[in-house]
């Protein structure tokens, strides 16, 4: 896929480790993606040029189909994760995407339940965002793992759609302050809790290999899930 230049126009921090990265296509062509797909960044870093694909963190504006959001989590030594924290809007670099088929094509109307740790909340945004905009909303919950407050991405937008019922959000900490009135521990152990007794959502995981691998564990083993009713992307 030929390789496309943006430019980076906001850059704002959703938590201690993860900045939120707002890109413009110079070419001012939409970028034609569907919600859960992902994108490679070619870095230029310590003189040598990098790969790294990052999940599409929400939908383009309606009036500017060529910008994408990516939620990015600095790596500690990593040359491409700092580069890009440290970037400010002007920053320019080259694209390749979309890619993947960690989508909800053809599940549109389908109830859905996102699961999701860190930085692998961004392609579930996308999905959710999606689904808001449809003309009737099938059922939505979000079970979100992350280790403190600090760390909820997207914390504002999360309470807004649990507090006028577009989706039930459940967040759990695995390193809770003390202040803490919500869940606490992994993902994991929240599945069963969370899908319930009623009828069963499709699931969507995204997040690193144990968890994801844990979370299909619990769903097959535990509750019975068809394998097809379970879509996971990892990112490790």
């Amino acid at each position: 896929m030929a390789k496309r230049e943006v430019e980076l126009v906001d850059a704002s921090p959703l938590s201690p480790s993860v900045v939120g990265l707002r890109f413009r296509c110079l070419d001012g062509a939409p970028l034609a993606f569907t919600a859960g797909q992902w994108v490679n960044l070619h870095v230029s870093a310590a003189g040598a040029e990098h790969r790294r694909a990052y999940s599409i963190a929400g939908l383009s504006p309606p009036d500017r189909p060529d910008l994408f959001d990516l939620a990015v989590t600095h790596v500690e030594g990593g040359v491409v994760s700092s580069t890009l924290h440290a970037a400010s809007p002007g920053y320019r670099c080259l694209m390749d995407g979309p890619h993947g088929l960690f989508t909800r094509t053809g599940l549109l109307e389908q109830p859905a339940l996102f699961i999701g740790t860190g930085s692998g909340l961004a392609p579930l945004r996308a999905m959710l965002h999606e689904a808001l905009g449809l003309p009737t909303r099938p059922r939505l919950e979000v079970l979100f793992g992350c280790r403190t407050q600090a760390d909820i991405l997207w914390r504002d937008e999360l309470e807004a759609m649990a507090a006028d019922g577009a989706a039930s959000v459940y967040v759990t900490l695995s390193r809770p302050d003390a202040d803490w009135q919500g869940m606490r521990g992994y993902v994991q152990e929240h599945v069963a809790a969370v899908v319930g007794t009623g009828p069963r959502p499709h699931v969507f995981i995204c997040g690193l290999s144990p968890m994801v691998k844990g979370v299909r564990a619990t769903l097959k083993r535990d509750l019975g899930y068809d394998r097809k009713r379970i879509h996971s992307e990892r990112f490790d």
